[in-house]
């Protein structure tokens, strides 16, 4: 009697130990990739050994939005990493508005730093250069802070083999980018609002992000940190 009931206890306290395992177990994503055949967006297991020579890099976004960064020689799972929770994706917005700070200081206060609040976070903002995150295949739509007027506004590659050209009607807010444009994910255009020229370059947002602190933590190590920003005070709408 005895001996089975330490065998039906044993049996629990292994059942009980594997199921605390997968519940550790999480997924990661590759937002950068250097040295090593691993594209943004793929997913990996944070349970399980990565290896990565000298000079190969991964960034990975966890499920917290974290941005973790491991570089070769590494040869483990990627949670049992020393510093595995990453930097939060709250700290990463924050090195990114003292950088543009510090980089508007060299150029002087004509420059400006204060970047719009977007009233959603899949609207690019239309009178800055930058980075700009559009949902894997999603439509880029531009937005203008003031609705006021109506206004010229063009998009071109920078080798300047084609250009759309269009009139942002009066009260309107937002600017829908049609089909017949072809903005593609990694390529940089300039985009010329009521007479004042930007580069934007747009990132692709991967449908592998499932939360809405993955894509925040992605939107910022990419940044894209207005929409960052937004994403996180929306709750992702």
């Amino acid at each position: 009697m005895t001996s089975r009931l330490i065998q039906k206890f044993s049996v629990g306290l292994l059942g009980c130990c594997l199921l605390s395992q997968a519940a550790s177990a999480a997924v990661l994503v590759v937002a950068e990739a250097r040295g090593i055949p691993l594209k943004p967006g793929a997913t990996l297991d944070s349970t399980k050994p990565l290896t990565l020579k000298q000079g190969q890099h991964v960034t990975l976004i966890s499920e917290t939005g974290a941005t973790l960064k491991l570089d070769g020689p590494y040869d483990q799972a990627p949670v049992a990493a020393g510093g595995a929770a990453g930097v939060g994706v709250k700290q990463t917005l924050a090195a990114l508005v003292t950088q543009r700070q510090a980089r508007a200081g060299e150029f002087g206060v004509t420059r400006g730093t204060v970047l719009a609040d977007l009233p959603e976070p899949w609207v690019l903002d239309a009178t800055h250069s930058g980075n700009v995150c559009v949902m894997e295949k999603g439509t880029p739509v531009f937005w203008r802070p003031d609705a006021k007027t109506s206004v010229p506004i063009s998009v071109a590659p920078v080798d300047r083999s084609w250009t759309a050209k269009a009139q942002w009607p009066v009260g309107d807010s937002r600017l829908t980018i049609t089909t017949d444009v072809p903005m593609r994910a990694g390529e940089t255009y300039v985009v010329n609002f009521n007479g004042n020229e930007s580069a934007v370059t747009v990132v692709q947002v991967p449908v592998t992000l499932t939360n809405t602190e993955m894509r925040a933590g992605w939107m910022a190590n990419r940044r894209c940190e207005q929409q960052a920003q937004a994403l996180l005070k929306t709750g992702g709408q």
